[in-house]
């Protein structure tokens, strides 16, 4: 199981500004769940660095590289209208997996 991680950050000054192209973008770039399932939709907290959202999606089986093709185009529409964006992208793998490139299984 792939679960890709997306970190944003953003000025709390540009909130209004980063709703409007986050509605703009989701219409652009509308989910698509022959891709991948949402495990957590954007969630939002108020940091020192401004505002930040997690979102978590599974991606399903061999879609690893048509989802990070759609969720690029949605960061750099995103990025290309809103001052102060800041995005991070982690690609993850289960701790079975990760525990199977050691060569080492979990115990049941």
């Amino acid at each position: 199981m792939v679960i890709v991680l997306v970190t944003t950050w953003f000025p709390i000054e540009k909130a209004s500004e980063a709703g409007n192209i986050f509605i703009e973008a989701s219409k652009k770039f509308p989910n698509d769940r022959s891709l991948s399932k949402q495990l957590l939709n954007n969630a939002v907290a108020t940091t020192k660095e401004g505002y930040k959202t997690v979102t978590a999606s599974e991606i399903k089986e061999g879609k690893l590289k048509d989802y990070l093709a759609r969720l690029n185009k949605f960061v750099i529409f995103v990025a290309k209208g809103l001052e102060g964006y800041k995005c991070q992208i982690e690609v993850m793998s289960s701790v079975i997996e990760a525990m199977d490139v050691l060569g080492l299984e979990v115990p049941e």
